[in-house]
């Protein structure tokens, strides 16, 4: 009798036994699976949640990337100073505007950005350079006055009708043309157009993407 109760703890521990082992493949599988698919699910989580999806804030610009980068090649007779405006764009980054010689409100403020993310580079601000490529002959003398008393180290360009029409094409943008446009445009240090900003845009967004680019660049 006695044997015959041992036999039975025995075996019913042993039952025991493979029910565990068996819950426990179980339990190891099902967590297999789940590492293997919780990385999808979270990016998927992620790339749902909010207006625009989640992005690694390390690799987000602020700016419109141009892509691929567009080289310009622009009329020699247009000079920057008393260089030619291609050999202008040559070893620095280029902060660019384009506008008229009626430079209203949204052109002075371009104009400030443009002026205050080069300063704030602090001791690299020597590798950036800023450029209003002024589409008019003549400086108009509200402009000339502007220029003088808030924007005198800035570069101008100015470019005839002509001249104008030649460079559109490569200003032209997502089907949006320079005229009007109201951007400001990055030049890197070997003449390529490689991002822009429309009207409007957060400037602290422009002086976070110039940092970026003035660490990791090994040019200009």
């Amino acid at each position: 009798m006695i044997k015959r109760t041992q036999f039975s703890v025995s075996a019913g521990l042993h039952s025991a036994r493979r029910q565990m082992g068996f819950l426990s493949s179980r339990q190891g599988l099902v967590l297999l699976l789940l590492i293997f698919l919780a990385p999808t699910f979270v990016a998927w989580v992620m790339h749902h949640s909010g207006e625009g999806g989640w992005q690694p804030s390390g690799t987000t610009n602020h700016g419109v990337l141009v892509h691929p980068a567009r080289p310009l090649s622009l009329p020699v007779e247009i000079l920057a100073g008393d260089a030619p405006l291609n050999d202008y764009l040559q070893g620095k980054w280029t902060l660019l505007y384009v506008g008229d010689g009626d430079c209203d409100a949204v052109c002075n403020t371009n104009l400030y950005n443009m002026r205050q993310v080069r300063i704030a580079q602090n001791e690299e601000m020597r590798r950036v350079q800023r450029l209003f490529l002024l589409r008019s002959e003549t400086i108009p003398g509200a402009l000339a006055s502007l220029l003088e008393r808030e924007y005198s180290k800035m570069t101008v360009a100015r470019v005839t009708a002509e001249q104008a029409q030649q460079i559109k094409p490569d200003f032209l943008i997502d089907g949006v043309s320079m005229q009007g446009a109201e951007r400001v445009y990055i030049i890197d240090p070997l003449g390529n157009l490689m991002m822009y900003y429309p009207p409007g845009a957060d400037p602290g967004g422009m002086l976070k993407d110039m940092k970026k680019l003035l660490k990791y660049s090994k040019i200009g």
